[in-house]
């Protein structure tokens, strides 16, 4: 459970997180060539472009939910359509 601080006047929660020993030595490696550590590369690089990648994936499937629906509703028949096969019997 995260635990909850207070800092000036923003709420902040501190968790842990566990990384693969590769993961770990990778951004280890990047935060090195940036001149920062692990912790702000994570906080100031990868959290941000992670939650900018989610949100683009949202809008594209919210998009595509819209398209699908207006797309459906198009092809839907009305009671006073008949199909074209019944219209060649009669």
């Amino acid at each position: 459970m995260p635990v909850s601080r207070t800092r000036g006047t923003k709420d902040s929660v501190k968790f842990m997180q566990v990384l693969d020993r590769t993961v770990y030595l990778r951004l280890k490696q990047l935060a090195l060539q940036r001149g920062v550590t692990v912790q702000e590369l994570i906080r100031v690089l990868l959290i941000p472009d992670w939650l900018h990648g989610a949100e683009e994936r949202r809008l594209k499937a919210e998009l595509e939910r819209r398209h699908r629906r207006s797309t459906q509703k198009r092809f839907v028949r009305t009671p006073l359509q008949k199909p074209l096969a019944s219209m060649r019997r009669n």
